[in-house]
């Protein structure tokens, strides 16, 4: 920095902008690094923004204003190189994303097929007064009173048995 200061006070038509720049230095940092989180590349930017900031010093019309004037070119700056890191590590990394779902998902349909074989296992087991029940209302997706004449039993008798089948596989499953 005391070498931008020194050419900034030496070439600049700009008189007072090695003061601006000491009084101005911590706080530049302090944006940056806010930013970014990370010291170097915050004193990267605050040296960017005062090297924008000598470049465009004449223009700038009221000299009172140069600390907001300042601010915003090194929250701009913070936020660009962020924004620069965040794309980049999206498109270095974008091959994993695209494999890590496949494989998730393979996995969970493994783990689903595991689950409906042990399932269909269990219905098997349940006595065939319950499992003939279930099978009609649950996979023929019949109501309770359909399922009671296909089987000749009142349709609270279905309602019944389609409960308590429920209730000894979710026992089993468990």
């Amino acid at each position: 920095m005391s070498t931008l200061i020194a050419r900034a006070e030496a070439h600049s038509p700009a008189v007072g902008f090695g003061e601006r720049l000491a009084e101005n230095q911590r706080r530049v940092f302090q944006i940056a690094y806010s930013v970014l989180g990370n010291s170097a590349d915050a004193e990267d930017v605050a040296q960017e923004a005062f090297l924008r900031a000598y470049q465009k010093f004449d223009s700038l019309r009221e000299a009172e204003k140069f600390r907001a004037w300042v601010n915003r070119i090194v929250f701009r700056l913070a936020l660009n190189r962020k924004r620069g890191y965040r794309r980049r590590l999206e498109r270095d990394t974008a091959w994993q994303s695209m494999e890590s779902p496949a494989m998730v998902d393979g996995a969970k349909e493994a783990e689903q097929q595991v689950m409906l074989d042990r399932l269909r296992k269990e219905i098997e087991r349940l006595p065939a007064k319950l499992r003939s029940v279930l099978l009609l209302s649950l996979v023929e997706e019949m109501d309770a009173a359909d399922v009671g004449v296909v089987l000749g039993i009142p349709a609270g008798t279905v309602r019944s048995r389609v409960h308590t089948a429920r209730k000894l596989l979710l026992e089993v499953m468990q």
